[in-house]
């Protein structure tokens, strides 16, 4: 009789937990606690959520791999967009400039920074082509005949156009190579056909697979053509016919995804230079006129409808799958309020102060939030904050304030000296004996403030001031080493970095501008920023956005919209705390950031 590990080169393991190790993809194991018998996929991939695009629309174009993507143009239901956006695997960040012509249904092929894109609608049907060098879009020479769903594969300098519609009820077998300086009409396909999707690494090498071959509401269609770098050749057809699907990868190893026959379809096959196989699962979102990156392995879906969406799947065949980071639902505040202030971790904060003239302050343990019986000294909000849940700074204030107290855990000590520059609604971060304050308004009257001032546990001292007088700003980090960015004063969303000796206005700016106050978290080369209003009387932000150093990354967005709130925290593991919806509530929720998940399977006899 043959065993296990004569067959696998594996012996089934008895584990009291799932293994965490990559290679564990085929392994059989005992799991002690749970008394079942389980092993990791990696044959069979799934789909995941991955972080949502800034732009929900559909007919859009992308490249790349599943963790350097590029998304670009599309329609998001009552106008077409240039918008080009990059994806880091985790979550996509706007590009700040987008294509020359908006439009959608285009062919595309490359990478994130060396992107091509051909063809499309936007009114009319297009052959122009614009080719993107990581950071801006190029006219270069237009296809030889406009259209649009066309299909596209290849690199920048070596791309394939294939079929599409030149008009609204002609679907069509032309085929034009790129050579990155002019396109060459070369011969056609066997089947005409719009709505088409590719997979290939060059111009040479394509696989053309689904699409629909009459205009309207038609029915999908199956046929799979593999191009040799001359001819095309029918091979075998999809399990599901569909068009309007996506597809990623190379001629003998592609994926293909979503479509419509004639309702949207989550459907997914892989092909292996010869079959298409269905996968058991398909995508979570049933979607069409979608795009994909990556390869057969490690793949991306993004965009779509119907309704237009922002959705985004993370494929995957190997044991671990990327989880997007997210808000949950924690205990409430006692007391409702705005204007407070915070410090601390997400399961060991204190919130103290409101507005107006607040005194409250409470702890939290991850769980629920307890009331102290002594609250601060001088009632204010609109204050900052810094420390932890046992050793806590509170500082200035509205009224326009200077006062500095000292929480040990139990109750606030008034400090001999306050802030040099009295203020409110200005942002603070660091520790109790290293802190930093900014910004903020300096008197009744409204005169904004550039004011920066350290604290070393006994007193202020002024330190350079901000590029940007404003107020309502955030700011994460330590007394040397601090990020500011967005206020309630234009430009909103400017972005400053602090090296303990000045303050230097970056490049990189929030993807959405707004006033945030004091909800912020995190170091500054990892913080996160949430919440806040756009403009006064505008509705409360549920963006959520992480910093990585260098760039702003739009990340999944809180439950609650809210402004004059509070965060504390780190950008894997934060708290929002409080603020207005219009009015005081004592909402928290809890941030967990990006991570993995193992694809385990408990082997049953079934």
């Amino acid at each position: 009789m043959t065993t296990y590990k004569q067959l696998f080169g594996k012996y089934v393991l008895n584990l009291a937990t799932d293994p965490t190790s990559t290679d564990a993809e085929g392994q059989i194991w005992y799991n002690t606690t749970s008394g079942t018998f389980k092993t990791a996929l990696g044959s069979y991939g799934v789909w995941s959520s991955g972080g949502a695009l800034n732009t929900a629309r559909n007919g859009l174009g992308g490249g790349g791999t599943q963790t350097a993507t590029l998304a670009f143009g599309g329609s998001t239901g009552p106008a077409f967009t240039g918008a080009t956006e990059k994806y880091n695997g985790t979550s996509w960040t706007s590009n700040p400039t987008g294509m020359n012509t908006t439009r959608y249904q285009m062919g595309s092929a490359g990478t994130q920074t060396a992107a091509l894109s051909f063809g499309g609608y936007s009114g009319a049907y297009q052959a122009a082509t614009e080719s993107f060098n990581g950071s801006t879009w190029t006219n270069v020479t237009s296809m030889n005949t406009a259209r649009a769903s066309v299909s596209g594969a290849g690199t920048q300098t070596a791309a394939l156009a294939i079929a599409g519609n030149p008009s609204s009820v002609t679907a069509s077998t032309i085929t034009e190579s790129w050579n990155g300086s002019s396109w060459t009409t070369v011969n056609s396909l066997n089947t005409s056909k719009y709505a088409s999707a590719s997979a290939g690494s060059s111009n040479t090498a394509i696989l053309n697979f689904g699409g629909s071959s009459v205009g309207g509401a038609s029915p999908g269609i199956a046929a799979t053509e593999s191009w040799n770098g001359s001819t095309w050749t029918s091979v075998n057809s999809l399990n599901t016919s569909r068009y309007y699907l996506a597809g990623c990868g190379i001629q003998t190893s592609a994926l293909a995804f979503g479509g419509q026959n004639p309702s949207s379809t989550s459907a997914t096959e892989k092909w292996n230079g010869t079959t298409w196989t269905s996968n058991p699962t398909g995508l979570a979102t049933a979607r069409q006129q979608l795009a994909g990156a990556g390869i057969q392995t490690s793949a991306l879906a993004f965009g779509g409808s119907s309704p237009v969406t922002t959705a985004t799947e993370s494929w995957t065949q190997s044991v671990t799958v990327p989880v997007a980071g997210s808000w949950s639902s924690g205990g409430n505040l006692n007391t409702a309020r705005l204007g407070l202030a915070s410090a601390g971790t997400q399961t060991a904060a204190v919130a103290f102060g409101s507005s107006p003239g607040g005194t409250s302050t409470e702890t939290y343990n991850g769980t629920s939030w307890t009331s102290n019986p002594t609250g601060l000294n001088t009632g204010r909000g609109f204050l900052a904050g810094a420390g932890t849940q046992t050793a806590a700074l509170a500082f200035g204030g509205n009224p326009v304030s200077s006062a500095t107290e000292k929480w040990n855990g139990t109750a606030w000590t008034n400090n001999p000296t306050g802030l040099n520059t009295a203020r409110q609604e200005l942002a603070g971060c660091g520790l109790q004996t290293a802190a930093l304050a900014v910004n903020g308004i300096s008197s009744p009257g409204g005169t904004r403030s550039a004011a920066s001032e350290s604290f070393n546990g006994t007193s202020w001292t002024n330190t350079p001031s901000l590029n940007t007088a404003n107020y309502g700003r955030t700011l994460f980090g330590t007394n040397t080493a601090a990020i500011c960015a967005g206020g309630a004063d234009a430009p909103l969303t400017a972005t400053e970095s602090y090296n303990g000796t000045s303050w230097t206005t970056l490049p990189a700016t929030m993807n959405t501008g707004r006033t945030l106050y004091t909800q912020s978290s995190g170091t500054q080369t990892a913080g996160l920023i949430f919440g806040g209003y756009v403009a006064p009387g505008t509705t409360a932000s549920t963006a959520t956005e992480s910093w990585n150093g260098t760039s702003w990354t739009t990340m999944n967005s809180l439950a609650t919209g809210r402004y004059y709130g509070t965060g504390c925290g780190t950008q894997s593991a934060s708290l929002m705390i409080g603020g207005s919806t219009g009015s005081a509530t004592g909402a928290t929720e809890s941030w967990t950031g990006p991570s993995v998940t193992y694809n385990y399977k408990t082997l049953t006899t079934s």
